[in-house]
């Protein structure tokens, strides 16, 4: 072991103790020497279907292997990258690669191989769409059944991180491109075994399929063992999460420092109200004052009630004797009326003298009548008499009597009224006398009402602290200072470690790329980090910006050079390597030729190592690879 905790503990300023423990707690492994490499080889691929839609026919293929390069040769689009994708589908357990069609054509398929010359087999089975299949670990051990496709991908995923020795790889994914935040994941089989094959297509990544997370540095651990790469991925996975917890700590302050200064002032407006109860219990009265204030208030709202009673009662005795006197003054003045009409009716018929009678028009002449008789009906004609005018006159002067009273009467119903809404007034003044004594007394003693003020102080003072604390620019803590500090020593000597070998790449990747034809190429400088600048004879540029035909010489010098390279520094690639498309784009004969021999080169120097090649020139294949070891579709005619 080195002194590596020892470094982080100076870097960071604290104990090594203190390094220590934070480093366990996030499983920041310091790097050590790498296990060996395993070799994988495959020994016989074999699988069958039929076919559906245009072409229409049962497949079937058949082809035992050894270690060295092999090839497929045949025309486009003729199945030489199914018996590849067939291939890495197996070893992968999901390929998303192969076409949905062609899948669904594949009713059987196995593959064997060995890993380190112990053997292994898996094969698998669809039957409308549902996978069921086993891996065969050897004879000792039972085998490992699996049904659908993610059960499929994880049998084989434990299996070969397991006995390839592979180390599982932390990193970071971005949620979003250009965002901090994300999460952390683990490099497995699913990207380690984009080692294990190169199709050509993408124009920007020069090893596997994807950029992203990472990737690239894992390819090239698996290729060559860079040192020092897993501890400088655990360090920097670990500061990435540690930083993300702090940015939404610092997010969630920010949002929450509006409603905090609210809160503060919300705090302090409590506080002023507070401090003013308690002045005024200060300033109030003595408790006994208000007390005596209180028994005046309610004796004075004892009388007022009172008062109120006697003229409600006096205003109803009042209204009953106007009423009655009203009564008895419309009674005199109807039987007045009633006397000075009779004495007017009978002074009016008395003076008539009629000459016929009114119901039959008979003379008055002929009925013969006395004087004092009516000339009409013959009877005696009443005299008006002087008690008539006497009672008249009684009456006359009862009515005037009674409308003296009536006016008494109502004058009293006034003054009972008026009498009343005073005391009403005067009660209502009273009861709110009452109640504005009640309200004086002290509802919270004024030791009660300090303690509250010492309360709120107390909150208001602890409040402004956290507030001051939220908007205080943040510094980095304990935690973020180590693993900072682990990730800086870890680049340090993972920059110091890898110099040399990544030298020794770039050396050979530039003579191997001239030698397939890149004549233009002064330089090449593949970075740890996967980004691969180049010089050329007119100025620099970077691997994605030069042609198809370029990227293809590069990338089979790239994936050459490191085999060859990885073989000498403790490289983790297994030793298998699919090529698929190894003379497309612009790549002419020559190149491709030497490209073949050099692939048969380094698998004669290297032992164990195994490539599988295809491409679509059948006269070079056959010229270069021995026809034992080539399959070759003629012209036209498919793979299988």
């Amino acid at each position: 072991m080195t002194n590596f905790n020892e470094a982080v503990a100076a870097r960071a300023g604290v104990s090594l103790s203190e390094a220590d423990a934070m480093l366990e707690h996030h499983h920041v492994r310091e790097s050590g020497i790498l296990p060996r490499a395993r070799r994988l080889a495959l020994t016989s691929l074999e699988f069958s279907g039929t076919k559906a839609g245009k072409v229409t026919g049962d497949i079937h293929f058949e082809w035992s292997l050894a270690d060295g390069l092999w090839c497929l040769a045949g025309d486009n689009l003729k199945g030489k990258s199914t018996v590849l994708e067939m291939i890495y589908w197996c070893l992968r357990g999901e390929n998303s690669r192969l076409q949905d069609g062609v899948r669904r054509w594949i009713s059987q398929a196995r593959l064997d191989g060995k890993i380190d010359d112990e053997p292994f087999g898996v094969e698998f089975r669809q039957n409308a769409g549902v996978l069921t299949g086993r891996l065969e670990t050897g004879t000792t051990m039972p085998p490992v059944e699996f049904a659908g496709h993610s059960e499929f991908e994880s049998v084989m995923n434990q299996f070969m991180m397991n006995r390839l020795n592979l180390e599982f790889l932390r990193g970071w994914r971005d949620d979003v491109k250009g965002e901090e935040d994300g999460k952390a994941g683990i490099t497995d089989w699913s990207l380690f075994s984009h080692a294990l094959i190169s199709r050509n297509r993408n124009a920007e990544v020069l090893l596997g399929e994807t950029f992203q997370n990472g990737s690239v540095v894992s390819l090239l651990q698996m290729f060559i063992g860079l040192p020092w790469t897993s501890t400088r991925r655990d360090a920097e996975t670990a500061l990435k999460t540690v930083r993300q917890h702090l940015r939404g700590e610092r997010r969630r302050a920010t949002q929450d420092s509006q409603a905090r200064a609210d809160s503060l002032q919300e705090l302090k407006d409590k506080l002023a109200e507070a401090e003013a109860e308690l002045a005024r219990n200060r300033a109030a009265p003595s408790l006994e004052e208000q007390t005596t204030a209180l028994e005046r208030a309610a004796a004075e709202v004892a009388r007022c009630a009172q008062q109120r009673s006697n003229a409600v009662q006096a205003h109803t005795v009042a209204r009953a004797r106007a009423a009655e006197v009203h009564q008895a003054l419309l009674e005199d003045q109807k039987r007045l009326r009633d006397l000075r009409e009779n004495a007017a009716a009978l002074r009016y018929f008395g003076a008539l003298n009629p000459t016929c009678c009114p119901r039959c028009v008979t003379p008055v002449s002929d009925i013969a009548h006395t004087a004092d008789q009516c000339s009409v009906c013959g009877t005696t004609a009443p005299a008006a008499g002087p008690e008539d005018l006497t009672a008249i006159g009684q009456l006359t002067d009862s009515v005037n009597a009674l409308r003296s009273a009536d006016r008494q009467a109502q004058n009293a119903v006034r003054d009972t009224d008026s009498a009343r809404v005073h005391a009403e007034h005067d009660l209502a003044s009273a009861r709110q006398a009452l109640s504005d004594a009640q309200a004086a007394l002290p509802t919270t003693s004024t030791l009660r009402r300090q303690l509250d003020v010492e309360r709120l102080r107390g909150a208001l003072q602890e409040r402004e602290a956290t507030h001051a604390r939220a908007t205080k620019p943040a510094q980095p803590e304990v935690e973020e200072r180590i693993l900072e500090a682990a990730r800086k020593e870890a680049d340090v000597r993972a920059q110091k470690a890898q110099k040399p070998i990544m030298e020794r790449v770039n050396a050979e990747i530039y003579t191997l790329a001239v030698r397939l034809g890149y004549a233009s190429l002064q330089g090449v400088s593949l970075q740890a980090n996967g980004v691969m600048k180049l010089r050329k004879d007119d100025g620099p540029t970077f691997f994605k910006n030069v042609s198809d035909g370029e990227q293809l010489r590069l990338r089979m010098a790239t994936l050459l050079a490191l085999l060859r390279v990885g073989q000498r520094h403790g490289g983790r690639h297994p030793g298998l390597l699919l090529i698929d498309s190894a003379g497309a784009q612009e790549m002419i004969q020559t190149d491709l030729a030497e490209t073949l021999h050099q692939l048969k080169t380094i698998c004669e120097e290297t032992a164990g190592l195994q490539i599988i090649a295809a491409t679509a020139n059948r006269d070079l294949a056959r010229a270069v690879i021995p026809k034992e070891r080539a399959r070759i579709a003629e012209a036209g005619a498919y793979m299988w």
